[in-house]
This record gives structure tokens, C-alpha cells and sequence, in this order.
């Protein structure tokens, strides 16, 4: 597909310093077809005035109070028109002015799900190419690097509400057992990702471990047992490699080096 319409959408609250930043990104980038829509929940920082000075770079923009960071999201696909859309939040920014470009231009852009890499202040992350149940049951996939075809919402429907916190990881998860899209990897770091974000936050880590319970049960059903079993076999084999001399020397030289 030659230079698709992207609807870029961006979620915002109370986060100004990250918001400048990504609005940035995405107004410096060479890639022009694209609507940006902002999406702010009724921050009290200065973001709402920002975002007001600055409403001829945006197709549209909303700034209320919501329930939470899915709904949010869910307003945004509510007001795109793109034939992809990119869920770039604030304080993450695209990689460089030619992101975009690059990463639609590539030889190996097309499908459905279309996810690329992304790096961080301190490295950069490669996803897998080939992608299986239980890769979900490990991980997910980086939707802030991740082009979405308008058919998939149209299909799925929007971002569950009721997970908190990783109703994106049942977003990805649920689409890929349906078997209904292509999902296509692009190694390219597309985003330079703030880590800052909820999901990485341990205060939320036992709600976010609840809300993995439940969605593997919801979306693997009978195979649920088999699935935690092979992950905890994973588990254990990884923390007997840990604990051999090997696993203890590679710990002392990564401490030495950091």
C-alpha cells in the first residue's frame, strides 16, 4: 500500500512535558498523510492550554474527563478516519523525522497488525517475527509501535474497559486467536518508548498480574492449565540456568559493566 491514510492518536493527562515532546515527533516527521487527534482527560497542568495554542496541527481534539487510559483510547478510534491507526501516547516520540517514511516504505509493509521495535533510554527491544498462542502468554505486543487497519476495530471491536491496565495485551491477544488478520513484523525501531507508563509501574503489578489471570483464562479456556504449566516450567528452567557458574559469571559482568 502506497502512503496510507494514518490516523496518529494521542492520549494525554496531565502530562505536558511528555505531550510537547510528542507532538514534536510526530509535526517534524517527513510522512504527511496522516490526521492527528488529541485526546487529554481534563489535565490541570497547562497540557489543555498547550493543546488549545496549538489546534491547527490537529484534525481534532478533546479535553475531558474520562475512565481511564482505554477509554481514552477508544474516543480517539471513535474520531479517526485512517486507514491505519497509531496509539502514540504522550511522552512517546517517533524515532526521528523519517520514522514514518521508513517504516511504511518498507518492503515488508502490509497486513492487518503491523508492529515494529522500539528503543528506551538504556537499549532497544526486538519483538519476534513469528508469533504463536503462547507468545501471548509470555508477552505482547507494543501498540504505541503497532499500525492497526481500521477493519480490525471494525471487526473486533474497541479496547475492553474493564482491564485497567492491559486491555491492549487482550486487544493483540484476542485478535490473534481469532485468526482473522495478518500480523506483520517490520524491524524497525519505530517509537522511542517512555517506560514511565502505568503498566510498568510496580504499584499496579498485583492488578496487573489479576488482570493476566483473568484475561488467560477468558481467552485460552481449556487450554489455560497446559499454557501456565509451560510457563512455569519456563520459569524454572530459566532460574536453574541462573544459578549454575555460567549464570553467575554473566551476572558479575553485567554488574561490572553497568
Amino acid at each position: 500500500m502506497e502512503n496510507p491514510f494514518l490516523s496518529i492518536i494521542t492520549i494525554n493527562y496531565n502530562n505536558l512535558d511528555g505531550l510537547k515532546r510528542t507532538v514534536r515527533s510526530v509535526l517534524d516527521q517527513s510522512y504527511t498523510n496522516y490526521e492527528y487527534i488529541i485526546v487529554d482527560g481534563d489535565s490541570t497542568d497547562g497540557s489543555k492550554e498547550f493543546i488549545s495554542e496549538n489546534t491547527d496541527h490537529f484534525r481534532c481534539w478533546v479535553s475531558e474527563s474520562d475512565n481511564g487510559i482505554y477509554n481514552a483510547m477508544n474516543k480517539g478510534i471513535d474520531m479517526a478516519q485512517g486507514q491505519y491507526f497509531l496509539f502514540l501516547n504522550s511522552g512517546d516520540t517517533l524515532n526521528g523525522k523519517d520514522a514514518l517514511n521508513e517504516f511504511i516504505g518498507h518492503k515488508e509493509f502490509g497486513g492487518d497488525i503491523v508492529y515494529g521495535d522500539y528503543k528506551f533510554d538504556n537499549g532497544h527491544k526486538v519483538y519476534a517475527d513469528h508469533l504463536t498462542p503462547y507468545y501471548f502468554v509470555r508477552t505482547s505486543l507494543p501498540h504505541q509501535s503497532t499500525l492497526f487497519k481500521r477493519r480490525v476495530f471494525d471487526i473486533m471491536g474497541k479496547y475492553d474497559e474493564s482491564y485497567r491496565i492491559i486491555s491492549d495485551r487482550v486487544f493483540f491477544t484476542a485478535s490473534y486467536l481469532s485468526e482473522k488478520f495478518e500480523f506483520r513484523h517490520i524491524r524497525y525501531p519505530l517509537v522511542h518508548f517512555d517506560l514511565k507508563g502505568l503498566s510498568n509501574d510496580m504499584e499496579y503489578r498485583n492488578q496487573k498480574l489479576a488482570e493476566d489471570d483473568r484475561m488467560f483464562r477468558e481467552l485460552f479456556g481449556i487450554y489455560y492449565e497446559d499454557y501456565m504449566s509451560m510457563r512455569q516450567m519456563e520459569r524454572d528452567l530459566y532460574l536453574a540456568r541462573r544459578n549454575t557458574l555460567p549464570g553467575l559469571i554473566k551476572r558479575i559482568k553485567r554488574k561490572f559493566m553497568k
